[in-house]
């Protein structure tokens, strides 16, 4: 009999330049460097390296669900507690919404712009499309 442990366990979030996110949470979705891993409470111990991708943070208490692009990186899961540990992050939380929008328009511009935007824009293509679906997930831009 498989058995789904319900509850909270701690995630904590950090870049090379500080602690993004801690919190207590009910699960965790994290992008690995071969697909999408799910994490719950009671999650047997690892550690994994990351890809490029959305990690997604769910029922966090008082705030609901968050979302995070992250660059690669490690995450160790341990006794109730996982640790991320990500070059870079970008998130629409405590960003004004016309700034998030104008953000997702031009990432969305990136993505559908030839080979002459991509080359002039500082953002990357996947990163581009990654935060087009961050947009979308977020509510930011409506899902087309």
């Amino acid at each position: 009999m498989v058995r789904i442990s319900s509850g909270f366990f701690r995630c904590v979030l950090l870049t090379p330049t500080g602690k993004v996110l801690d919190c207590r949470t009910s699960a965790l979705v994290l992008p690995v460097h071969d697909g999408l891993m799910g994490v719950l409470r009671n999650h047997s111990p690892m550690l994994c390296k990351l890809g490029k991708g959305i990690m997604q943070v769910r029922d966090i208490p008082e705030k609901g669900d968050a979302f995070y692009l992250i660059d690669g990186g490690f995450a160790r899961i341990s006794e109730n507690s996982v640790t991320v540990l990500t070059y870079e992050v970008v998130t629409f939380e405590g960003m004004e919404r016309q700034t998030a929008e104008h953000l997702v328009s031009r990432a969305k511009s990136v993505v559908v712009g030839g080979g002459y935007i991509r080359q002039t824009e500082q953002m990357a293509g996947d990163k581009a499309a990654l935060l087009v679906k961050m947009g979308e997930m977020t509510g930011i831009i409506s899902e087309e």
